[in-house]
């Protein structure tokens, strides 16, 4: 199914009305509710609470901001910022409910596997504990804050060249119950902005990221009502279950997200639409191909190269691709949507990936061929120049 970005005309075949399983083109939908929620310039904001104590130790309390990114490359940019800040040493780590931390956030099997979800914050608790322990309390990986390093310079962000901390004890402490001392300095760590962290989801189809956006936007009730309203859809135009648009259900019955190619199409539009009233394109949230390398369209060549703008999809029944094409004719929505009744294989994922390029090659063909977009590869990390730690008392509200 495909439609002009101009005339809104929408064109498919007799299929376009039933809904189909979305796989990883779930995402696009979780980043048009976050764009609309939160705006592409939001950033999350982690507080830390120090508190200078004996021999030049501090106790450190982490106030959570729920974001979904914060992972080995964020924390080895929160240590290399506690070293500039001349804290080596911390005599009692604390976090609250609203701290997640995924160490293999943006790395595997996180990427692509199941999002943990927790029954009760005692649970997320003390697997956050653990990490925090085993991995942001030990002395890092050389080679790969080396990498991180050097990506980080390419934005423009500093970092120390071997960071180094010290932590003693590490605990949870409800937000509630946390108080802060006459010698407290309050810190915040800012993320990226929302486009970056999106871009980043995209780009890796990364079932973490995209989950725990689902549900900090109000999972599947907030979703239901905010659809509704959006674009007068209901049940028997799209049902979501989560994020990511993984398997929620179990291997013997899978439950998938679903929409019908029209409301995809609609979610597109909707997407570009909110996305230039804020000076942005769909390239700012969405992978280009064959120009954003290591994403899931990085390798498709062609008339798509370059000027198609894209989500890929793969679950064991379908195979999904949605985005933009520019041609001579203009900027036209596609979505293609393959399913079948039986289990696929990888052979069979082959075989369908291959029609579905075919058949949007064709799309740009028979509109006059392809036009180049505008667009350099993104690096998109979860911090940028302006996520140093900064005082709270010199924080401004400027979105960056």
């Amino acid at each position: 199914m495909a439609a002009n970005s101009k005339t809104q005309q929408i064109q498919g075949d007799d299929n376009k009305d039933d809904k189909f399983p979305l796989a990883s083109i779930s995402k696009i939908v979780t980043t048009l509710w976050a764009i609309d929620r939160l705006g592409p310039d939001y950033r999350f904001q982690t507080k830390l609470h120090v508190t200078p104590t004996a021999n030049g130790s501090y106790d450190i309390h982490i106030e959570g901001s729920r974001d979904p990114l914060f992972g080995r490359n964020m924390s080895y940019f929160l240590l290399s910022e506690l070293n500039r800040m001349k804290i080596t040493k911390i005599e009692k780590l604390t976090f609250d409910e609203n701290f997640l931390l995924a160490w293999l956030a943006e790395e595997k099997p996180m990427i692509g596997g199941t999002t943990p979800k927790y029954s009760t914050v005692e649970q997320q608790a003390s697997v956050v504990r653990a990490t925090l322990t085993s991995s942001f309390a030990t002395a890092i990986n050389p080679g790969y804050y080396a990498i991180l390093k050097s990506k980080a310079a390419r934005i423009g962000v500093q970092m120390s060249l071997r960071p180094k901390v010290d932590v003693r004890t590490v605990s949870f402490v409800k937000k509630a119950e946390f108080q802060k001392s006459e010698k407290t300095t309050t810190m915040v760590l800012l993320s990226s902005p929302l486009k970056n962290i999106l871009k980043r989801m995209n780009n890796q189809s990364n079932n973490y990221i995209a989950d725990n956006l689902f549900w900090n936007l109000g999972g599947s009730e907030a979703f239901n009502a905010y659809i509704a309203g959006k674009m007068q859809a209901d049940e028997t135009d799209i049902v979501f279950h989560n994020g990511s648009g993984n398997n929620e259900g179990s291997v013997a019955k899978p439950v998938y997200n679903e929409a019908t190619c029209e409301t995809m199409i609609k979610v597109l539009y909707s997407l570009d639409k909110s996305l230039s009233a804020k000076g942005y394109e769909l390239s700012d949230v969405m992978a280009v191909a064959a120009k954003d390398k290591s994403s899931t369209v990085g390798g498709y060549g062609g008339v798509m190269a370059g000027s198609t703008t894209a989500k890929t999809g793969s679950v064991n029944k379908a195979k999904t691709l949605m985005g933009s094409v520019s041609t001579k004719n203009g900027e036209i929505y596609f979505a293609v949507l393959m399913h079948t009744d039986y289990d696929k294989s990888r052979s069979d994922w082959g075989v369908a990936s291959q029609q579905i390029k075919n058949k949007v090659s064709q799309l740009i063909n028979q509109n006059g061929g392809p036009k180049a977009i505008n667009y350099t590869e993104q690096l998109p990390l979860p911090f940028d120049k302006y996520s140093y730690l900064t005082k709270v008392t010199t924080i401004t509200t400027a979105k960056k």
